[in-house]
């Protein structure tokens, strides 16, 4: 099948957007590793919320820790 001018096969790794499409070759996709970053990332998180004694200044702190660019 061709989607975007780029030939796909079941079980290939794609990105689209409004400037097409490309196929990410699976030698170089690294999904599990960023995938258990954000398992990471998230129950870091949910332990700030769930701490007692929560204040908006920990929670910033336990999201700057996991994001610090973002902040």
């Amino acid at each position: 099948m061709k989607v975007g001018g780029v030939w796909i096969n079941p079980g290939d790794l794609l990105h689209g957007d409004q400037h097409g499409v490309v196929m990410i070759p699976h030698e170089i996709a690294r999904i599990p590793e960023a995938a258990a970053r954000v398992a990471a990332d998230v129950h870091c998180i949910i332990q700030a919320f769930q701490a007692e004694g929560i204040t908006v200044d920990r929670l910033k702190a336990a999201y700057e820790s996991v994001r610090p660019d973002a902040c």
